[in-house]
């Protein structure tokens, strides 16, 4: 096996200080959940972004959310600005998802530290708001 592994490789993972960073949404992706899960036949929906600027530019947290459960992704939505009808909601697909991470879509995300069932910490996404807002301000659907 060989490697080179870039400065942007290494900085990938790592730990930033809690806090709003800007983020671009870089990749969308799909797995099916697996056999062992509640809901099994349904897809988890990746969503890995990179900070693209300051101290920790170039740091890559990523967020899932399961289609059976897609409400809980409604401040990425909200922050995304995709068409939200009071009466419908939100109409949400991969090609959607797909077409935003490929136009590098940009917003701001809330990173606090996760840690895995392993106990190893991670960079947690938990909360997104428009790329334009403030702090403090709250994503209006």
């Amino acid at each position: 096996m060989r490697s080179i592994l870039t400065p942007d490789d290494l900085r990938k993972g790592d730990l930033v200080t809690p806090g709003w960073y800007p983020l671009e949404l870089v990749e969308y992706s799909e797995e099916p959940v697996g056999k062992e899960a509640k809901n099994q036949g349904s897809v988890n929906c990746i969503f890995n972004f990179k900070v693209f600027d300051g101290e920790f530019k170039g740091v890559s947290p990523r967020t899932q959310y399961n289609e059976a459960a897609l409400g809980y992704g409604k401040s990425l939505w909200a922050a995304l600005k995709i068409p939200f009808d009071k009466v419908k909601g939100y109409e949400l697909s991969t090609e959607l998802f797909k077409s935003y991470a490929a136009n590098k879509a940009k917003v701001k995300g809330y990173i606090r530290r996760g840690k895995s069932d392993r106990g190893k910490d991670f960079n947690e996404l938990v909360e997104f708001m428009p790329i334009d807002a403030t702090p403090g301000e709250t994503a209006k659907t």
